[in-house]
């Protein structure tokens, strides 16, 4: 058997993020690392919040590292108005406050660090960590396995 595809979500969690992160979390041909957060259908703060709610609610056998957005990011996109202020029309989602954050950024360099070659991004919000990552560290762009850009829609 072939061992799972590491994968990392970079996401802004509306919806179809969270899909997309309860579908990975349950595809036995993938390994979800991490997921991180960025701003975009909702703040940053709010998209940290919304990507540790998620996967809480699903509870996986194993927890993906969770990576928190930069509360200074720029906000570049805004789907309040889609989703409602929470991103989830209002569902309110609770979460456990967690004492060890990390930044979105240096999970992001940390896996491609650690296995080169061997993880895919799947970037489905505002590219906003990713940039923030290759200005910091270009030579990680050749060792990201693949890059997958599923945003790039106007709301």
């Amino acid at each position: 058997m072939a061992r799972p595809r590491k994968i990392i979500l970079d996401v802004d969690p509306g919806p179809s993020d969270a899909l997309a992160v309860c579908l990975a979390l349950s595809a036995p041909d993938l390994e979800l690392v991490a997921v991180t957060a960025t701003g975009g259908n909702v703040g940053p703060r709010q998209a940290s919040r919304n990507v540790q709610a998620i996967i809480e609610q699903v509870d996986p056998d194993r927890f993906p590292r969770i990576g928190m957005a930069d509360d200074q990011q720029e906000l570049l996109t805004d789907n309040r108005r889609l989703w409602g202020a929470d991103g989830f029309c209002g569902v309110e989602l609770k979460v456990a406050e967690l004492h060890q954050q990390h930044p979105a950024v240096k999970l992001l360099a940390d896996e491609v660090r650690s296995a080169p070659g061997d993880v895919t991004i799947i970037a489905g919000g505002p590219l906003t960590n990713l940039a923030a990552l290759l200005q910091r560290e270009p030579e990680l762009a050749a060792k990201i396995g693949h890059l997958i850009i599923v945003g790039g829609t106007c709301g």
